[in-house]
């Protein structure tokens, strides 16, 4: 299953160690080089760059018609990163987009991509038993910074309960 993500899902769960839960879930990620370079190039020292410079089952595939992440971006206001992915989602036919962004997600559903947030991630690898639970994960998430709505968080909280 080709899978794209943004840098936000990678950097949050690199934030809290648990960079590899996109791995058990999907076994390889793709990301553009727009994301590489903000993650791993322009994220030197911080959550993500070594983790993601270094995983093996990351591949960064640049996109082949760079004109469309520009004019994305132009249009749409979201970041390159998130352009990138959208660009390469389409173009290497993913059966999966991870992106976070509501802007972005937006973008993606609306060029016919089966958009997935980190949260969702997580909701898969509770359903495929890879963690016991989601709760402890979304908690560490919000404890370092990742903004996770309250509506979305609770929302989780009672599907995990079903």
């Amino acid at each position: 299953m080709k899978v794209v993500t943004n840098s936000t899902p990678l950097i949050a769960l690199s934030n809290i160690n648990r960079l590899e839960l996109l791995r058990d879930v999907y076994r390889s990620i793709y990301i553009p080089e727009e994301v590489y370079t903000e993650v791993v190039i322009n994220g030197v020292g911080k959550p993500g760059a070594v983790a993601v410079e270094t995983a093996d089952w990351i591949t960064c595939q640049p996109v082949t018609d760079k004109d469309q992440v520009l004019i994305l971006h132009n249009r749409t206001l979201i970041d390159l990163g998130e352009c990138g992915a959208i660009v390469l989602a389409q173009e290497i036919r993913a059966k999966r987009i991870i992106i976070d962004d509501r802007v972005a997600r937006q973008v993606a559903i609306a060029k016919g991509l089966p958009v997935i947030g980190t949260v969702g991630v997580l909701r898969v690898a509770k359903t495929q038993r890879i963690i016991p639970a989601v709760k402890p994960i979304l908690d560490d998430l919000r404890s370092h910074g990742t903004r996770i709505s309250d509506r979305l968080y609770y929302q989780t909280l009672a599907v995990e309960r079903e």
